[in-house]
């Protein structure tokens, strides 16, 4: 897995597996248009898991493990499937609903914005019947929980691992294009654009893939349900309606879109500072185990982001002394040899001298008041050295990406203007 994690052909390849990726969209997306994949009612069902399953997660499943001879295990473990806590579950079930407004939004405003330049949407007219709790779940497989394990697979699994060389600014914002991209829809490509770069946000402040799934899934079910309620009559059968505020005086209507656009990003950025909180607290607890567990002083212990994890612990208004000395407890006096901590009520860490050897170090109490801004900056992962310029092989088949999915989303818009 090592090998995976430090090649440095890893973008090269991120790049070509998703331009494959693309094209087979595209050619699948013509292939349908032609009535090739005709089979009465289970056309999207099929249409669906061709790009689901086989485009977007056999196809750099397979690529990945023949390039860099790794287990899909190892390749899953890259590709950001850690373990989340049930907190931050919780927070990205919020998140969800967070970016489904955000997509409402997005969506209407670019809407209206293309609709301006004289682009008329495609209407699909469906049937007005009641649909079948059968159709309902089979609408959840292949529009919520489909999307959700397998573009997260590919989107923030393989490209974000691919893009870190690039730093986090660039990574984020070059997955969410691609995501949007994908679409090969100018009326999806907006909000996709935007939810894709909040999605790959979420995926590195929490240095898990899960919780994207998770808002993935909430957004997408959330739609589908709300379709299947209001053909059926059910609770939220009038959502769209009430929404629009078509019978509020235009004013009050501009000022409640405010309110409510206000508390959906105030929402948004508590639970995203919120699972970063939670997500440093947590390897900041494995670090503490690690750092109580040293027998010999010359031991070598990952303190990754150690100043980091200190400085969200601390803006808890907790000391890590309390916690170093139950794990002390807990493991017995250990060799005496080993670094003693010293009762001093201020923060001890264990640092690496110059000439090899360990030691404890208080640290200051001048990070409990860190402000907001200076916390902010600690959300997304550090660049590491200096800012990586990837070479023209490595994005050749980037710009070739872009350049398709662009191409092929800008005539969609052109359609709707005749």
């Amino acid at each position: 897995m090592e090998e995976l994690i430090k090649n440095d052909k890893r973008l090269f390849w991120c790049n070509l597996c998703y331009f494959i990726i693309l094209t087979l969209f595209v050619v699948l997306r013509i292939i349908s248009s032609l009535g090739l994949l005709n089979i009465g009612d289970y056309e999207d069902a099929l249409f669906t898991l061709l790009t689901q399953v086989v485009i977007l997660f056999a196809v750099p499943l397979l690529m990945y493990t023949l390039v860099f001879k790794q287990k899909p295990k190892d390749i899953f473990r890259v590709f950001g499937y850690r373990k989340i806590s049930f907190k931050v579950v919780l927070c990205s079930i919020g998140m969800g609903f967070v970016a489904f407004f955000v997509i409402m939004f997005v969506s209407s405003f670019f809407s209206v914005f293309i609709q301006m330049l004289g682009y008329e949407p495609y209407v699909s007219y469906g049937t007005s019947s009641e649909v079948s709790i059968w159709s309902f779940l089979l609408s959840m497989l292949t529009v919520a929980i489909m999307p959700a394990i397998f573009e997260e697979f590919s989107h923030r699994g393989m490209l974000l691992s691919g893009f870190n060389k690039m730093g986090s600014v660039k990574a984020i914002v070059m997955s969410g294009l691609l995501f949007g991209l994908m679409h090969l829809n100018i009326n999806q490509f907006f909000y996709a654009f935007v939810v894709g770069m909040l999605l790959a946000t979420v995926a590195l402040i929490t240095r898990s893939i899960w919780p994207s799934v998770i808002i993935h899934f909430i957004n997408n079910g959330l739609n589908t349900y709300l379709d299947f309620a209001e053909t059926n009559g059910l609770w939220g059968a009038n959502f769209n309606e009430i929404v629009s505020m078509s019978g509020v005086n235009v004013l009050l209507r501009f000022v409640l879109y405010i309110l409510i656009i206000t508390i959906v990003l105030y929402v948004g950025v508590w639970l995203l500072i919120k699972m970063f909180t939670l997500t440093k607290q947590a390897q900041f607890k494995k670090f503490v185990s690690e750092f109580t567990n040293i027998k010999d002083p010359k031991q070598v212990i990952d303190i990754e982001n150690a100043d980091e994890l200190l400085k969200i612990y601390l803006t808890e208004g907790k000391s890590i002394d309390e916690d170093l000395q139950k794990q002390k407890n807990k493991n017995g006096d250990g060799d005496k040899d080993a670094p003693q901590y010293e009762e001093t009520g201020v923060p001890q860490v264990l640092v690496k001298k110059a000439d090899g050897s360990i030691e404890v170090q208080q640290q200051s109490r001048d990070s409990r008041g860190m402000t907001f801004a200076e916390l902010i900056k600690l959300l997304l992962p550090k660049d590491n050295g200096e800012k990586y310029k990837p070479t023209f092989k490595e994005n050749f088949f980037l710009y070739c990406s872009i350049c398709l999915g662009a191409v092929v989303t800008l005539m969609t818009f052109i359609w709707g203007l005749f």
